[in-house]
């Protein structure tokens, strides 16, 4: 027996989930229309720093979700960001970065959307797909289902972008990291470190320590990002800069991330890409917010394709580039580009750290004018 749906999701990750809270909820979708396939089941293990920015925040607010989320969290309103020893310090109590258990955060996302009335198919893997008149065909373990858009949303890992995306367009960053129990000090005092002083040592990325709450104890989440956004310069060792930065830290666990692209296609006909299978942040690796960001482009993208009943998804990519998304990706992939193949060499170093002092002294001056207007309003 073989089920249509219109939209068929792979992937029940924020990107995925994203997805379909927006076709339901802002544009009119049936519910038992969008079908989301999960081969796990929640809570699933996944690994994550599970930072929210400010980004990511403005996200959840589009999709209607309290904010402070009900869940074990870390508000982190200090960040340290080191380079041979030499600090820049942000605060800003009202846009505070919040560290969530990723599993938590995944679970409840998945909570709201069945809520919302999302079909949400859980232990389903995807097993085969194949082009079918009309769209998609996909195979899983219970049976089979046509799809008219499919919705790839299966992350750095999953293998659908390679529909779209040719395998040598893969840019893709390498991360390790290590959950390592703590007294609670990095919890109790709400700072995050990041450190870029192994750009010395061929890391094209950082070093970084959060503190973590997942509601039973208090943890460490420390780990290291290589971008890898120069292919062709020595690779750092990964695993000896950790251990050399966090001796204590318990064995660590890798996974890549695929990093966005301005010139890689996101879509082909019947079949688009959101979250880490369209792209993360290659400036941080940051994967939350662009991938609820994606969810809600792609909603607008396939409700037009609807409205038209034109399912090439010709102009997905236009609208990634001109959304709020494609400019926070846009420039952090620039930054990234630039400052990873500077950064080894000593002078422009220099120079990139000087003007992160400038940047961070303009911002907390703001912060502490705009804390001082509001102590005078309280008054």
């Amino acid at each position: 027996m073989t089920l249509e749906v219109d939209v068929l999701i792979v992937g029940s990750g924020p990107a995925g989930l994203s997805t379909a809270m927006h076709l339901v909820g802002d544009h009119g979708f049936a519910a038992e229309r969008v079908v989301v396939l999960e081969k796990a089941r929640h809570p699933r293990p996944k690994l994550c720093g599970g930072g929210i920015s400010g980004f990511a925040r403005r996200a959840l607010g589009r999709l209607n979700l309290p904010w402070p989320l009900p869940l074990p969290q870390t508000p982190v309103p200090t960040t340290h960001f080191t380079y041979q020893g030499d600090t820049v310090t942000l605060t800003n109590p009202n846009r505070v970065f919040t560290v969530f258990a990723r599993p938590a955060f995944d679970a409840y996302l998945a909570e709201q959307a069945r809520r919302r009335g999302v079909r949400l198919h859980e232990e389903e893997p995807l097993l085969r797909l194949s082009p079918a008149a009309g769209g998609w065909q996909a195979q899983t373990p219970r049976g089979r289902y046509q799809a008219k858009v499919v919705v790839a949303a299966d992350g750095s890992r999953g293998t659908l972008r390679n529909w779209v995306i040719s395998r040598r367009h893969h840019a893709t960053a390498r991360v390790l990291e290590s959950i390592t129990p703590s007294d609670g000090r990095l919890v109790r005092e709400r700072v995050a470190f990041f450190d870029f002083t192994p750009v010395r040592q061929h890391l094209q990325g950082y070093l970084w320590t959060f503190p973590l709450y997942d509601g039973r104890s208090t943890a460490c989440n420390q780990g290291v990002y290589d971008a890898r956004v120069a292919r062709r310069a020595a690779k750092a060792p990964l695993p000896s800069l950790l251990h050399a930065a966090f001796p204590h830290s318990q064995k660590p666990q890798g996974h890549p991330i695929h990093l966005f692209s301005p010139f890689q296609r996101l879509a082909r006909p019947g079949l688009l890409l959101v979250g880490d299978a369209a792209g993360a942040d290659p400036l941080f690796g940051e994967g939350i917010g662009p991938a609820l960001a994606y969810g809600e482009v792609a909603a607008q993208t396939i409700a037009a394709a609807f409205r038209r009943r034109d399912f090439r998804l010709r102009d997905y990519r236009r609208r990634v580039l001109l959304s709020s998304l494609g400019r926070y990706l846009l420039l952090r992939w620039a930054v990234a580009w630039l400052g990873y193949r500077l950064a080894p060499h000593r002078l422009p170093m220099a120079m990139i750290w000087g003007f992160a002092h400038f940047l961070a002294f303009v911002a907390n001056a703001i912060t502490a004018r705009r804390k001082s207007h509001a102590h005078s309003a309280d008054q």
